[in-house]
């Protein structure tokens, strides 16, 4: 499959296919680069990298950078000693950054990639289920900074995606449930249509089939197309993008590397859905499906007992949404539903500024260990969604 991302002005391919590694050699070669700068982490390194490499260097110039795995290493540091490697090794303004990995891998090559020579030509090739169903699919570049996350960066576009589903059957448990937590925020805030075609595809245990992987992937592609092909910096419409994200990225950046992106999405997701209830937004039947799906995946739906909730409160006055809105002093903006597919907006945006009280209470209530973790909402089992759901605003 060929699909034209559009984001704003800019013009994209995604490829995706499965076993088509051969065809992603011979799409790097036809770039006629100076030198490929493939850049993997500690643990895709030696999974698709060396191999990629050892394939290229016959025909092109290919170097291998490797970086240390995990968010916490996605910072200023990183794109620094990866830039100072490249060019070390001859790279140049014809020179190509290949970033071969997840979003941590996406985020630090593609800000390196934006900087060398004040840009240079960057191609993904995603490994990880959630970079090829959602960070791939943005402009958004952007590492982390010692009070928050993704706050450091620019919006820079790829020459193209070049994905095989064949990847992602290496992929660890606690990563193919990262991805399908972001799969089910798409469905959730974007294209309720998913809904049903994850409540029988979705297995706790995080085995897949290549099929059932590309139907997954590309379902989400078309969800986040429809809210980006008009707003490529992602700051009115593709804001939606960011629900569950104000306090799963407190969460995630807290644990400091104990609970995937994906998962900590997913907590933030339950904390939005339940704020919105309380506010008088969502019903229950909307906030049990939030539970539901998530723990379908096989994902947890308390918060841990290990993340410093105090910590968590503290980061969210970090968050990298502020400034869209002229918060009240004390809250937060927040992006909320109204129903499947409705996000609230406010002052052109899909954000709520939300009491930081309500949002302490909700976070303390979701971590409380006598709340289910793993069970289904009673509420959810059994119904299916209405087939007059909303479609998105904007």
């Amino acid at each position: 499959m060929e699909v034209e991302i559009r984001l704003g002005a800019v013009r994209y391919p995604f490829r995706l296919g499965t076993d088509c590694l051969g065809a992603i050699v011979e799409d790097l070669v036809a770039m006629s680069a100076s030198r490929l700068l493939i850049v993997c982490d500690s643990n895709t390194g030696p999974l698709f990298g060396a191999e990629l490499v050892e394939r290229l260097s016959p025909r092109v110039p290919a170097n291998l950078l490797i970086h240390r795995a995990g968010e916490p290493y996605k910072d200023l540091q990183a794109v620094s000693t990866l830039a100072e490697s490249a060019l070390q090794l001859g790279a140049d303004r014809a020179s190509v950054v290949v970033a071969v990995g997840g979003g941590v891998i996406g985020n630090i090559a593609g800000l390196m990639a934006a900087l060398l020579f004040r840009g240079i030509r960057l191609v993904h090739v995603p490994t990880s289920l959630i970079a090829m169903s959602d960070s791939v699919l943005s402009l958004k570049q952007a590492v982390n900074a010692s009070v928050g996350k993704n706050l450091v960066g620019t919006f820079y576009a790829p020459e193209s995606v070049l994905a095989d589903t064949a990847m992602l059957r290496s992929l660890p448990f606690r990563e193919t449930v990262s991805g399908l937590c972001e799969v089910v925020k798409n469905s959730l805030a974007i294209r309720p249509s998913m809904i049903e075609m994850l409540r029988t595809s979705l297995r706790q245990d995080g085995c897949y089939d290549d099929e059932t992987m590309y139907q997954i992937i590309s379902e989400s592609i078309l969800a986040k197309a429809s809210v980006t092909e008009d707003d490529m910096h992602e700051c009115r419409a593709g804001l939606v993008l960011e629900y569950g994200h104000t306090v799963g990225h407190a969460i995630e950046y807290t644990a400091s590397g104990g609970l995937s992106h994906g998962q900590a999405i997913g907590l933030g997701m339950v904390v939005a859905a339940e704020v919105s209830r309380r506010l008088g937004h969502l019903d229950d039947r909307a906030v049990a499906l939030h539970r539901e799906l998530l723990t379908r995946a096989g994902a947890m739906v308390t918060i841990p007992e290990e993340v410093d909730l105090d910590e968590v409160m503290h980061r969210l006055r970090f968050d990298n949404k502020r400034g869209y809105l002229s918060d009240p002093a004390e809250s937060s903006a927040m992006v909320l539903l109204g129903g499947l597919g409705q996000p609230l907006w406010q002052d052109g945006r899909p954000l709520v500024s939300v009491p930081m009280a309500l949002v302490g209470e909700v976070i303390n209530e979701i971590a409380c260990p006598e709340m289910p973790n793993f069970e289904l909402v009673a509420a959810a089992q059994g119904e299916r969604v209405p087939d007059t759901v909303g479609a998105a605003d904007g």
